[in-house]
């Protein structure tokens, strides 16, 4: 199946080639800059510093550039035609289209983060009030960016999966989670004493994917008998079916739901009880394998069951 089936309005930006591997890993590695930077801003927020929080803040703003220009690399080595719009918004003309609308937001993203790089490394100064406001709109920009990485399958033709609205939330969900994962993992790696708070957090946000996931398969069914058009309905069947019993039954309840999302609640808990800090690095590794996992998922149980009108 051409991708360009996958996509409205592209113009002449189509990417010309079936998704796979690559975009998957664009969309988590998207969806985890975002978390990371968030992650670094709320600790730059707390009034009660420790250590950890001050290595979760200064490796989450950090970090959240580079590991968004390896998501961008990943894409552009696959789809080599989307370098235009990723880099020159000004050549894609069509803003209706999520692409073009979410390579304004990434471009801005990292003009500000490097910015920031800049002024932490010593080489600018920049006054305490304006950092802020320079962190709190790349903190928007951050949140947009995990959002429109869903927003963008939601934009794709003959794809009733990511007609759910519950695939935007998950995304959004699941970012910002992954995000504090990889803070967590890193803070207990350079020997820091854990912080609850981002735990908890953690914790949150995983309950709330697995209210999510929930959600994601009672709109497929929803969509399945309900929707106008026989293809979305018969697609929608498609994809609920492979999730639940079929050929992607193992990566959606083994992959996702076990291993993303209850395995690190018991790590969690774990952790809370004995102050176990490897249980804090287990947990962490299984959100984002879990995360990865889901983005891959979303892309093969949409791909598989695409019925053309």
């Amino acid at each position: 199946m051409p991708a360009s089936l996958f996509f409205y309005g592209l113009g002449t930006h189509e990417l010309g080639k079936p998704w796979g591997i690559a975009i998957a890993t664009y969309l988590f590695l998207g969806g985890l800059a975002g978390g990371l930077y968030l992650s670094g801003y709320f600790m730059s927020l707390v009034k009660t510093k420790t250590d950890f929080s001050r290595s979760v803040e200064k490796f989450g703003v950090t970090s959240s550039g580079i590991v968004l220009i390896i998501g961008l690399l990943s894409l552009i080595m696959d789809h080599p035609n989307v370098i235009g719009a990723v880099f020159n918004p000004f050549l894609f003309r069509n803003l209706s289209s999520w692409l073009a609308i979410g390579s304004w937001i990434i471009l801005l993203f990292l003009v500000l983060w490097f910015v920031l790089a800049v002024e932490g490394r010593g080489y600018i100064e920049i006054s305490g009030k304006l950092r802020l406001v320079i962190m709190s709109v790349n903190a928007f920009l951050a949140f947009m960016v995990i959002l429109y990485t869903a927003l963008l399958l939601r934009g794709a033709r003959f794809v009733p999966l990511w007609l759910s609205n519950a695939i935007p939330l998950l995304f959004v969900v699941s970012g910002i989670s992954t995000g504090l994962a990889a803070s967590i993992i890193y803070g207990i790696v350079r020997g820091n004493e854990g912080d609850e708070r981002i735990k908890k957090a953690d914790m949150g946000l995983i309950v709330g994917e697995l209210l999510l996931a929930g959600y994601l398969l009672w709109d497929l069914g929803n969509i399945s008998s309900s929707a106008s058009y026989s293809f979305v309905r018969v697609g929608a069947e498609a994809s609920l079916n492979f999730m639940l019993s079929g050929i992607f039954s193992t990566m959606f309840l083994v992959g996702f739901v076990g291993v993303g999302l209850i395995l690190p609640l018991v790590f969690y808990s774990i952790s809370f009880l004995r102050k176990a800090k490897i249980m804090e690095i287990f947990s962490g590794i299984s959100v984002l394998a879990g995360g990865y996992i889901f983005r891959i998922l979303i892309i093969a149980a949409a791909a598989k069951a695409i019925v053309l009108p």
